[in-house]
C-alpha cells in the first residue's frame, strides 16, 4: 500500500474516530442531563404522592370519626365497657354480656357506622376500651375473651387516631381475624386506620379498626399525563410501598422484585429490574398522626425516557457524519499528495540505511513538520555513525553498562579522564606457572577460559567494569563509568564470590591430576583517574593512580600472610558493614611511605567469627603491645590458620631481635 493511500486511510479513520467519540460523548451528556431531569421529576412526584397519601388517610380518618359519632354507634358502644356508669355494669361478666349485646346490635343494623357497605370485603373490627374484641367482619363468631396487646390499639386510646401498614404475614400473626383467609392479598399491603370512639364525658369507649388495601386506595394506575400508544414508550411513574417488615406492594409488572435496601430517603439510584433500567427515589411514608408507616419508592423507566431523544439525535447525526467523512476524504487526498514527495525521499534514504549505508543524507526543505522530520533523520544517521564508532571501540568490554553509558554520553569516549572515587580489584591465580608447565597451550587456554567464564559472570553480577585480563590475572574496578554508591561493598562481595568459584573448580583440576587451584585478591578504595587513555586511533578505558598501584601491591602481599584476600581499610570502611573481616596488620608496601591497615575477608554480613579469628585478634593486640611471647602463644593456638603461624614466626624473630623503642607495629614489605 502506498504512502498516499495510508495517509488517506489515516485521515478517514481519524474522522471516523472523532465522529464516534462525539456520538459517545453526546450520548453520555444526554443521558446525564436526562437523569438530572428525571431525578428532579421524581422528587416532585414523590412529594405529590406523599401529599396524596396524607389526604387519603385524612379522608379515611374523617369518615371513621363521623361514623363513631353516629347515634346508633354511640348507643351500641355504651354496653361494651364495665366501667361505663351509664351502662350500669360493674364486673367482667356484665362486660361480656354488654359485648354480646353490642354484637347483636352490629349484626342486626344495616348502617355504615358499623362498617357495612356495598364492598363487604373491607376489613372492620371494634374493640372496647380495655382492648377486648367486640366484633370483626372477617369472623362474626369470634369473641374477645381477654384484652389484646396490640400497640395500635394502645396508641389510639392514648393519643388519638393513628395508622399502620400491615403485610399479609402480619395479618396472619394477629391474635384475631381481621381479614378472612380467602381475602388476604399476597403482594399487597393493608392500610389500617385506628379511630378511637368517645363517650359523653370524652372518655374513650373503644377503638374502630378499618382497613383498605393500598393497591385500591394509593396504588391505582401508574401516573402519566397520557396513556402510551403503540409508538410511544411507557414513561409513567410507578410506585412501590414497603412495610416495616420488608413486605412490598407495587405497580411493577407481576413477578418483579424491587430491592432498594440501603437507599436513603431523598436519594436517587439506578436499578435494573429484569431488562428494564429504572431510576428510583425513596421517601418516608407517614401515617395520619405523623408516625412512620414504611417507605415509598417512585420509579421511572429510564430507557423509555432516553430512547426517543437518542433516536432523534441519531437521525440528524447520520447525514452530518456522511458529509464530514466526504470532506475528510477530499482533504486527505490533497494533503497526502503534498506530503508524499519528500516522504518518498525519506523512505529511499531509510532503505539505504537499512542496508548499512550511514553516509546518506536527505535534503531539508523548509521548517515545517516534514522538514523537521528530514532534519531528525539526518541527526539519527549521524548518531548511528557515532554509536557504531563507540561500539567498535568498546566491543571488547565485559560490562554492557559501560558501552551503554558511553552511547548515552558520547563525549566520554574522547581521550582523557576524570578523577573519581573508585574501588579497584586485582585477582591472580596461584600456581599458574607450574600449571602451564604441565599442560599444552591448548589445554591451558581451555582451563583458563573455564575459570574466566565463571569469574566474568561474578563481575557482571556485581556491576564491575573489566579493565583487562593479564595472563591469569584480572583487573576490574567500580564507580566508573557508572556511579555506584555501594562500589566498595560490591568489590568485597565479588572477592568472596571469586574465592567460591576457585573452590568449585579445584576438585575438577585435582581430578585431572593437576595442582589445586587457588587465588589471591587485593582490593583498595581511593581516588584515581578513569577514562579513555591513548590516541584517537587506539584507546583503552582504564584507571590509573596510587589507588590502583596499592590494590596491585595488596594482591601480591596476600602471599606474605597466606590469605586469599587482602583488603585496605578504606575499602572496608566504605563497605559499611556489608562483609565481615579480620584485621591482619599495618602494612607499608614497597614504594609507599604511609602504612595501610589491611584485612582479610571472612564472609558476608552476619557471618559468625571462627575461633581462630578471635584468637588471632587477641594475639595481634599482644603483638602490638610488644608482648611477643604471649602473642606467640595466642597465635600457636591456631595451628591450621596460616596468618597465625606467620605471625608466630614473626614473634620468634622479634624476641631474638627486639624492635626499637619507637616501633609502631608497622610491617614493611620490601618486594612487590
Amino acid at each position: 500500500m502506498t504512502l498516499t493511500r495510508k495517509l488517506i486511510l489515516a485521515f478517514v479513520a481519524l474522522a471516523g474516530a472523532s465522529l464516534i467519540s462525539a456520538l459517545v460523548l453526546t450520548t453520555l451528556a444526554v443521558e446525564s442531563a436526562a437523569k438530572q431531569k428525571i431525578a428532579s421529576d421524581l422528587e416532585r412526584t414523590l412529594e405529590a404522592f406523599q401529599q396524596l397519601s396524607r389526604a387519603s388517610q385524612e379522608r379515611i380518618r374523617d369518615v371513621a370519626e363521623a361514623r363513631t359519632l353516629d347515634r346508633s354507634f354511640k348507643d351500641m358502644s355504651l354496653s361494651v365497657n364495665s366501667v361505663d356508669d351509664e351502662a350500669g355494669l360493674g364486673d367482667a361478666t356484665s362486660e361480656t354480656k354488654g359485648i354480646l349485646y353490642a354484637r347483636e346490635v352490629i349484626v342486626s343494623a344495616d348502617t355504615e357506622a358499623f362498617g357495612w357497605s356495598r364492598d363487604a370485603s373491607l376489613p372492620w373490627a371494634f374493640f372496647n376500651a380495655s382492648g377486648r374484641l367486640v366484633y370483626t367482619h372477617a369472623d362474626p363468631e369470634q369473641l374477645g375473651e381477654q384484652p389484646l396487646d396490640l400497640p395500635l390499639l394502645a396508641t389510639a386510646l392514648e393519643s388519638g387516631p393513628t395508622s399502620a401498614l400491615w403485610s399479609p404475614a402480619q395479618l396472619q400473626k394477629l391474635p384475631f381475624t381481621f381479614v378472612a383467609p380467602g381475602q388476604v392479598r399476597e403482594g399487597d399491603l393493608l392500610l389500617v386506620h385506628a379511630q378511637p370512639a368517645y363517650g359523653a364525658n370524652r372518655g374513650p369507649m373503644g377503638v374502630v379498626l378499618s382497613g383498605q388495601w393500598v393497591k385500591d386506595v394509593l396504588l391505582g394506575d401508574p401516573l402519566a399525563p397520557r396513556t402510551p400508544g403503540p409508538q410511544m414508550a411507557d414513561t409513567r411513574a410507578r410506585f412501590a410501598l414497603r412495610a416495616e417488615d420488608g413486605a412490598t406492594a407495587s405497580q411493577l409488572p407481576p413477578g418483579t422484585t424491587l430491592d432498594c435496601h440501603g437507599l436513603k430517603p431523598g436519594e436517587t439510584r439506578d436499578v435494573h429490574l429484569g431488562s428494564t433500567h429504572y431510576l428510583v427515589r425513596g421517601g418516608i411514608l407517614s401515617g395520619v398522626d405523623g408516625t412512620r408507616l414504611g417507605e415509598v419508592f417512585v420509579l421511572r423507566d429510564f430507557d423509555a425516557e432516553i430512547t426517543p431523544v437518542l433516536q432523534r439525535f441519531r437521525r440528524w447525526l447520520v447525514p452530518t457524519a456522511v458529509g464530514i467523512a466526504l470532506f475528510a476524504l477530499a482533504a486527505a487526498v490533497f494533503m497526502a499528495r503534498g506530503l508524499a514527495s519528500p516522504l518518498v525521499q525519506l523512505e529511499a534514504a531509510a532503505g539505504r540505511v537499512r542496508l548499512g549505508d550511514l553516509t546518506v543524507e536527505v535534503p531539508v526543505r523548509g521548517t515545517d513538520e516534514v522538514g523537521r522530520v528530514a532534519q531528525s533523520f539526518n541527526e539519527m544517521v549521524s548518531g548511528l555513525r557515532q554509536r557504531d564508532q563507540i561500539k567498535g571501540l568498546f566491543k571488547r568490554y565485559l560490562a554492557p553498562q559501560v558501552v551503554d553509558e558511553l552511547i548515552k554520553n558520547p563525549e566520554k569516549a574522547a581521550p582523557g579522564g576524570e578523577r573519581k572515587l573508585l574501588t579497584v580489584l586485582f585477582s591472580d591465580l596461584v600456581g599458574f606457572t607450574s600449571l602451564s608447565e604441565q599442560l599444552s597451550p591448548e589445554e591451558l587456554v581451555a582451563l583458563l577460559n573455564t575459570y574466566f567464564e565463571q569469574a566474568t559472570g561474578v563481575l557482571t553480577k556485581h556491576g564491575a567494569t573489566l579493565d583487562k585480563f593479564i595472563g591469569d590475572a584480572i583487573m576490574c574496578f567500580w564507580n566508573a563509568p557508572l556511579p555506584l554508591e555501594d562500589h566498595a561493598a560490591r568489590a568485597c562481595l565479588t572477592a568472596l564470590d571469586l574465592v567460591a568459584v576457585v573452590d568449585r573448580l579445584s576438585p575438577l583440576f585435582e581430578a585431572r591430576g593437576l595442582p589445586r587451584l587457588d587465588c589471591r585478591i587485593g582490593i583498595n578504595t581511593g581516588h584515581a583517574v578513569a577514562g579513555n587513555l591513548g590516541s584517537s586511533a587506539a584507546q583503552d578505558y582504564t584507571v590509573i593512580g596510587d589507588t590502583v598501584n596499592l590494590a596491585s601491591r595488596l594482591e601480591g602481599a596476600a602471599k606474605v600472610y597466606g590469605t586469599r584476600t587482602l583488603v585496605a581499610e578504606e575499602t572496608l570502611l566504605a563497605a559499611r558493614g556489608a562483609v565481615v573481616a579480620r584485621e591482619l596488620d599495618l602494612l607499608r608496601v614497597k614504594g609507599k611511605q604511609h602504612p595501610v591497615r589491611v584485612f582479610e575477608l571472612v564472609g558476608t554480613a552476619g557471618t559468625p567469627l571462627p575461633p581462630q579469628v578471635v584468637r588471632f585478634a587477641e594475639g595481634l593486640a599482644l603483638y602490638r603491645a610488644r608482648r611477643f611471647n604471649e602473642a606467640r602463644a595466642a597465635f600457636l593456638a591456631s595451628p591450621d590458620d596460616v596468618p597465625s603461624q606467620r605471625f608466630a614466626a614473626r614473634c620468634d624473630s622479634l624476641e631474638v631481635t627486639p624492635p626499637p623503642e619507637d616501633w609502631d607495629g608497622v610491617f614493611t614489605l620490601d618486594s612487590k
